[in-house]
């Protein structure tokens, strides 16, 4: 799966993208950030290692971020003209011409698609869509896929935007319910415990400022946690690193496009030996619940984190494990049947709570 999407909300816009599988078999950490072609699987797979794409976000300057999806090379190439050139363009719609005129045509079998997000100090947010293929996209539309969105992606159909654009939710809080709504759309071979499928993280840009999705602690779990497991993830540097409790291992996702240096690659590998020793999953801002049977999707948001959670509590950790202790509440919330009485089943039932 390749994945990407923007909405333009406000005056903000937010970015989210899938990182690539956060663990096929039990395998040995790994820091995804190559130029392999898109959706190739390294050479190490067959001999049982993590497969993973690399990062779509990137960050270009102070307030504008892209995602891309397509052939990860040529993405990279493009990339690298965006930050280069844009000092020197007027506007972002005219950095996009500038990649049609100077970078193309394009070879056919190798297409890009790129989603350009923008906001200034003085409030106004952009988003941009471009294709290799067709080149700037000329609709002034607040709302974009790119890739190969499958079936689950229609999770940010229309009805669902305009609902959560009705209930005047801030962008920081909308950024994490839209990962947590396609989160749950994606493929979770829980019961197996062959994946977690998919990771789907994001960004946001407003006022002038890049801000990455907080700390997010994602549980996915059967009906009545007859079995449960979890992907903690983190942003730093531009870069995310997933711990999943499967494995036990840390993986650290960055962008092909940002041609790591030694220096940096030495830099993400000791960031992730002190995510991996330093694993409390008390101290994240999102907790999502995932049901893998039905689309029951629960937010909690932790305000105050040096306060003990009256929702969640970790009552235990061994080697990447954990016993959780749910509150009532929150417990009726995850078990709860999606029905609608006028309407029958629903396929999607979401609730946010703050702690």
């Amino acid at each position: 799966m390749t994945y990407c999407a923007g909405w333009k909300y406000k005056n903000s816009v937010c970015l989210l993208a899938d990182a690539g599988a956060v663990n096929y078999v039990a395998s040995a950490t790994h820091i995804a950030g190559g130029a392999e072609g898109d959706d190739e699987l390294p050479d190490d797979a067959a001999a049982g290692q993590v497969a993973a794409s690399p990062l779509r976000l990137v960050a270009l300057a102070g307030g504008v971020a892209a995602a891309y999806a397509g052939d990860v090379e040529l993405a990279a190439q493009l990339v690298a003209f965006l930050r280069e050139h844009q000092p020197r363009a007027a506007s972002h719609r005219e950095l996009l011409l500038l990649l049609t005129d100077e970078l193309g045509p394009f070879e056919a079998g190798r297409e890009v698609a790129l989603l350009l997000a923008a906001s200034s100090p003085e409030g106004e947010a952009e988003l941009l869509h471009w294709t290799s293929a067709g080149g700037l996209d000329a609709s002034a539309a607040d709302f974009h896929q790119i890739g190969t969105p499958t079936a689950h992606h229609t999770a940010l159909t229309p009805e669902l935007r305009g609902a959560l654009a009705a209930g005047d939710l801030t962008p920081e809080r909308l950024l994490p319910i839209l990962t947590a709504v396609v989160q749950a759309h994606g493929e979770h071979v829980v019961a197996k415990g062959l994946q977690v499928g998919d990771l789907i993280f994001g960004l946001r840009t407003e006022q002038g400022v890049i801000a990455w999705q907080d700390d997010t602690h994602v549980v996915i779990y059967e009906p009545e946690f007859a079995f449960s497991t979890h992907v903690s993830v983190r942003a730093r540097d531009h870069a995310i690193a997933a711990h999943s409790a499967f494995n036990n291992e840390v993986s650290v996702f960055a962008p092909a496009a940002l041609a790591p240096t030694p220096e940096d690659t030495r830099r993400i590998d000791a960031w992730r030996r002190a995510v991996h020793a330093a694993r409390d999953p008390d101290r994240f801002r999102y907790w999502v619940f995932i049901s893998a049977g039905e689309k029951v999707v629960t937010l909690v948001i932790r305000n105050e984190l040096e306060r003990e959670s009256r929702m969640v509590r970790v009552a235990g950790i061994n080697q990447g494990k954990f016993d959780l202790s749910l509150s009532p509440e929150l417990t009726g919330l995850l078990l709860r049947p999606l029905h609608n009485r006028e309407q029958g089943p629903v396929p999607l039932h979401l609730s946010v709570r703050e702690d």
